[in-house]
């Protein structure tokens, strides 16, 4: 049986095993679930109300997860969408970030941490529903907030924790990363080889 407050899911890639294997893990009664093989086959058949979360792979064949969020950002009140990347690439990251991601994670990746991330997206989009004077101001910290604890730990990840190579990468000084490693409550040892 359902629960009357389901998150919705829609998840788009065209790796069928993949797709398979999200759909049998959140096959119970806390998500409805839909999938779909392209980013084409998403937008043709997106109910006209949708106030779920779509997870998108980044890279399709035609129609990439860049493509479909531009695309989903032209509907009124979009859904928020989380990306999925074999690749570690922080300057598509941001990129998909000024296109208005809710948040990415990297493949291979715990389902449970998928997990989290979708029913904080589905939070959010629920605080904006009930809230419909929902300061923009406050949606977008949010988004920008959540997408910057995603690329700090991808950065961390990608040097393996090396403080000066994550400076770099970033291109940002070593006390603006300290203080947002703080923020965010990162600790890069977590990320050390």
């Amino acid at each position: 049986m359902i629960a009357p407050n389901a998150t919705q899911l829609i998840i788009v890639d065209d790796d069928f095993d993949l797709r398979d294997s999200l759909e049998a893990y959140f096959d119970s009664p806390q998500f409805t679930v839909a999938s779909f093989h392209s980013g084409e086959s998403l937008l043709e058949n997106l109910p006209e109300r949708f106030d779920g979360v779509i997870v998108c792979d980044l890279k399709m064949p035609s129609m990439n997860g860049l493509q479909v969020l531009e695309a989903l950002q032209q509907i009124p009140d979009p859904p928020p969408v989380i990306l999925m990347t074999a690749f570690g690439d922080v300057p598509v990251a941001v990129e998909a970030m000024n296109l208005g991601a809710y948040d990415f994670i990297e493949k291979p990746f715990d389902p449970a941490v998928m997990k989290e991330k979708v029913l904080q997206a589905a939070r959010t989009r629920r605080t904006q529903t009930k809230h419909p004077t929902f300061d923009e101001k406050t949606k977008l910290r949010e988004y920008v907030d959540n997408f910057e604890k995603s690329l700090l730990e991808q950065a961390l990840k990608e040097c393996a924790g090396h403080i000066g190579k994550v400076c770099d990468l970033l291109k940002i000084p070593r006390r603006t990363l300290n203080e947002k490693l703080l923020k965010h409550r990162i600790n890069r040892q977590d990320f050390v080889n």
